[in-house]
């Protein structure tokens, strides 16, 4: 095997849980050209991977003349002018659209999706979980692929210079994380109880609050911290990954709702307490490779979504709403972070 594409254009987290497959893939074959093809919004999360060759970002919804020129430039780079191997995890028709004579030989990853249906509409929950990372993984069966059990990465850049993964911080910060945004409303815990649990935290076990989020999440994050007694910390209004993956290694622990920073923690080893909604478990979006405690409350309407919704659809919102302060905490406990 020569050459190598990955393609996986978006969410963060879907990308996020990519990394392992490509690491898997780096082993296996040392040599290869191995490029990925993802959206131009998170191709930061690659940019100082050292598995990958090259970065090729896209807008997916850009002109065809645009696709045409950086296929071009794609087929110059490798072998042949075309890829060995093509990897889609995306399986859609913009993913479709764009490989399109790219590569010899496509695979795609699973859908899924009567068994997504099954859970929405019927709750019908799999006798067993498979993770994202495995279902990605399922797609090269038939390759001799090195495998392994170690978590997804994204690489900070001095990391990515040295070719070694790790250096966060082990010795205990007095710092938990918490990131209370999400894209859905639905997949959001209230704002309120993350003010409850910062001054619990702050009060109860002298541990320090560090509020983690995008700008689109500052607004939240300001309530939060406005109406917390605790000595709350902002790290916020992130304007890039790296910001965010360097407060991460600085924390204890993250506290988080089903998010693309519960993947980002996870890629960073943090122990985490994931709070879930809307959504559950078994869609394979917990956090891989790191220690974790889910928090959640079982209602006769969840899952009504596996993405998330901007209300709830029968209005009590209860899958949120009775999750308490208490929870979490026990969660952290559970980890061997919270000792008041």
């Amino acid at each position: 095997m020569r050459s190598i594409l990955i393609i996986r254009l978006t969410s963060l987290g879907d990308v996020v849980l990519s990394t392992p497959l490509v690491r898997q893939l780096r082993r296996t074959y040392p040599d290869a050209v191995i490029d990925v093809m993802v959206h131009e919004r998170c191709a930061e999360l690659w940019k100082n991977n050292p598995h990958v060759h090259h970065v090729w970002d896209v807008d997916p919804r850009a002109h065809h003349r645009l696709h045409s020129t950086l296929k071009a430039q794609m087929r110059a780079s490798v072998p042949d002018g075309t890829y060995d191997l093509i990897v889609d995890l995306q399986h859609n028709h913009r993913s479709r659209r764009l490989r399109r004579g790219l590569g010899r030989t496509v695979v795609l990853a699973p859908k899924h999706r009567l068994e997504k249906l099954a859970l929405v509409w019927r709750k019908r929950f799999p006798d067993v979980v498979t993770s994202v990372v495995s279902r990605y993984r399922s797609c090269v069966d038939h390759l001799p692929l090195a495998l392994d059990v170690d978590g997804p990465e994204v690489w900070l850049p001095e990391e990515g210079a040295a070719g070694a993964y790790g250096g966060w911080t082990t010795a205990p910060t007095g710092r938990i994380a918490l990131a209370p945004g999400a894209q859905h409303a639905t997949k959001r815990w209230p704002a309120g109880r993350y003010a409850q649990l910062c001054d619990r935290l702050w009060q109860e076990a002298g541990l320090t609050p560090v509020l983690l989020g995008s700008a689109a999440d500052s607004d939240v994050c300001a309530a939060i911290a406005n109406a917390s007694v605790a000595p709350v910390e902002r790290a916020d209004g992130a304007t890039s990954i790296e910001q965010t993956l360097r407060v991460l290694d600085t924390c204890d622990a993250l506290v988080t709702n089903d998010s693309g920073v519960m993947h980002l923690g996870a890629a960073r080893r943090r122990p985490i307490v994931a709070i879930f909604g809307s959504t559950v478990p078994a869609f394979g979006f917990a956090p891989y490779g790191t220690r974790h405690v889910i928090v959640e409350h079982s209602v006769a309407c969840r899952p009504c979504t596996h993405i998330g919704r901007p209300s709830c659809p029968k209005g009590h919102f209860a899958c949120m709403q009775e999750i308490t302060v208490d929870a979490v905490i026990d969660g952290l406990r559970s980890l061997g972070i919270f000792a008041s």
